[in-house]
């Protein structure tokens, strides 16, 4: 008896989800046993150091909405609206279209350079710059969405 192909990519493809899904469910569970935001007196107003401290707790929470967004979001293929802003400043950027892809969960990351020629797979050197480009992005949009 043979398996086609259809079949285990379908099954390979339905196990990254859950895997993308365990993860995300382990951060969130994580952030919310570590994050302990509280606010008692609102009518007492906050010395330097306090807003210091609520403003390096805001920045925290700011980077784990970010990766989580970076990671998960970007590289999966969302339709969400911040990761479309972000696709679409990163191609501003850049000045072309990048496509992700992620074959496997334990195989790294490729991405290909959109050209009339068809996607083109970039080097390591524009692989990271792209990277650092995008995590910049990913922080300031999350910055600028969060409350």
């Amino acid at each position: 008896m043979t398996v086609q192909s259809f079949y285990v990519q379908n099954m390979l493809r339905k196990y990254q989800k859950q895997m993308v899904s365990a993860r995300h469910i382990s951060r969130a569970d994580d952030s919310a046993r570590n994050l302990h935001i509280t606010n008692n007196d609102d009518e007492i107003q906050l010395s330097d150091m306090n807003q210091r401290v609520v403003d390096a707790r805001r920045q925290g929470l700011v980077e784990r909405v970010a990766r989580e967004v970076y990671e998960n979001l970007l590289f999966a293929g969302s339709n969400n609206p911040i990761v479309e802003e972000i696709k679409a400043q990163l191609e501003v950027d850049l000045g072309f279209a990048v496509l992700f892809r992620n074959p496997f969960p334990n195989f790294s990351l490729q991405i290909y350079k959109e050209t009339d020629l068809g996607p083109i797979k970039v080097t390591s050197d524009e692989k990271e710059e792209i990277m650092i480009k995008l995590w910049a992005i990913s922080l300031d949009k999350v910055n600028a969405t969060m409350l």
